[in-house]
């Protein structure tokens, strides 16, 4: 058991060619997040845009993908593990985008949530409730905070007022060479994240039903802080595509 911990230590403490890879393989997301959303039509279904984001990293030279894309829309946002089907976007409805690839065998890892209209009450008081979640989150991060454990209850409280019980999972994990690593952020987490690993940080609201909303970056633990290695917009406006 020890000597298992001991090399989840070592791996989470990324060198400089590790972060090349892991921040080469963001950017490739982020230009493949582009195309998509640009590309966006009514009607298209879940399963087209999937295999439409499968293209563009083969475009882009990034066949070998972290994970299989999540791509949901309208109620199955609601959905954590959401597995792209035959269900078409309509106007009003929430879109979630998760996805990443790998560079070298690096992972990269992000979640956008966007909306195919002008959002109601509703989904932008969730979406924004998220955000500053993750924004809290972060914050907690850039002031050196480093046990696991309050990094997960800063956001997690936050939503808790808000929307009781409604935050499934932890605020996130480390990234790698396998996109789930040594540390978490979970409620229960004793792990003290070490300088130098990249973590994800990824709060979330699921209203069954209804439709959810998840916003996800990688950060670089820093000496005395964190470094957003995510450059896509997340404010409200950004998330509204028509």
């Amino acid at each position: 058991m020890q000597k298992t911990k001991l090399i989840h230590k070592v791996r989470a403490v990324k060198n400089k060619k590790e972060l090349v890879n892991i921040v080469k393989a963001q950017k490739i997301s982020e230009k493949v997040l582009r195309y998509i959303v640009v590309n966006l039509k009514t009607g298209v279904s879940e399963i087209q845009i999937a295999n439409q984001i499968k293209k563009m990293f083969v475009k882009y030279g990034a066949p070998i993908l972290s994970f299989p894309p999540i791509v949901s829309f309208g109620k199955n946002t609601a959905n954590i593990h959401h597995e792209p089907g035959k269900t078409k976007l309509k106007k009003g409805d929430i879109i979630m985008f998760d996805f990443g690839c790998t560079v070298n065998h690096y992972c990269s890892d992000m979640t956008r949530t966007f909306f195919w209209g002008q959002p109601s009450k509703k989904q932008k008081k969730v979406y924004l409730a998220v955000l500053e979640a993750q924004n809290r989150a972060i914050k907690k991060l850039q002031k050196g905070e480093r046990r696991a454990k309050i990094i997960d209850y800063t956001a997690r409280r936050f939503l808790g007022k808000k929307f009781r019980n409604n935050f499934k999972h932890g605020l996130g994990h480390g990234v790698g060479t396998v996109i789930h690593e040594w540390p978490n952020f979970k409620p229960k987490s004793k792990d003290i994240l070490p300088t130098g690993c990249v973590m994800t940080v990824e709060p979330g609201i699921y209203l069954k039903g209804f439709g959810g909303v998840r916003i996800e970056d990688m950060v670089l633990i820093t000496k005395n802080g964190c470094k957003n290695l995510t450059n896509v917009p997340k404010d409200l406006k950004s998330a509204i595509l028509k």
